[in-house]
């Protein structure tokens, strides 16, 4: 008898786990990660460096206290202004997502070719605890306060984004259509 699992794998598009909250305005180039101390700007995108600086500034034990798969939820503005290094110290840092009110769509773009998801939904941060546990379906829209039972819904990834998503980023998704295994 095989001890494989028979179980499906989970979808990218879902995401669980416990919550990060932020305010407004927690820019991407000094609250997330401070961009003017990144060595060269951060063009060497050092994973391991950019984990240890994400929310430092905020929290300065952030990366000793994050655990994989912890979900970051924020008010308005939430990255904006960013460079490319602010989504990938995210998701270096183990983040699964981040949901917040507002951000620019440059933003999500940005997080979503670094394979970094990022959603919006208005009244997020009134509807969560710090420390609650979240559950987020990107492909349909909802998120699920588990401990209160609470579900949110806004606007879902369209198909091409949970495209990129299920791939892990813009380049990961760009080999896998070249290489025929992806939808335009």
């Amino acid at each position: 008898m095989s001890s494989a699992s028979t179980s499906a794998a989970p979808s990218p598009a879902v995401r669980r786990g416990r919550v990060w909250k932020f305010g407004d305005w927690i820019s991407g180039d000094d609250g997330i990660v401070r961009f003017s101390e990144l060595r060269n700007f951060g063009d060497d995108h050092d994973p391991a460096d950019l984990a240890r600086r994400c929310f430092a500034g905020l929290v300065p034990d952030f990366a000793s206290r994050v655990r994989p798969g912890d979900i970051v939820v924020a008010g308005r503005g939430f990255g904006i202004p960013s460079h490319p290094p602010a989504p990938m110290a995210l998701r270096a840092a183990g983040i699964a997502a981040a949901v917040v009110e507002s951000t620019d769509s440059a933003f999500v773009r940005r997080s979503l070719n670094a394979g970094f998801p990022v959603m919006t939904c208005p009244g997020i941060t009134a509807a969560v605890e710090e420390g609650g546990e979240l559950e987020v379906d990107f492909a349909a829209g909802r998120v699920t306060d588990i401990g209160s039972g609470a579900v949110m819904t806004t606007k879902p990834f369209s198909p091409a984004m949970l495209e990129v998503l299920d791939s892990g980023g813009l380049v990961p998704y760009l080999e896998r259509y070249l290489a025929g295994e992806a939808r335009a």
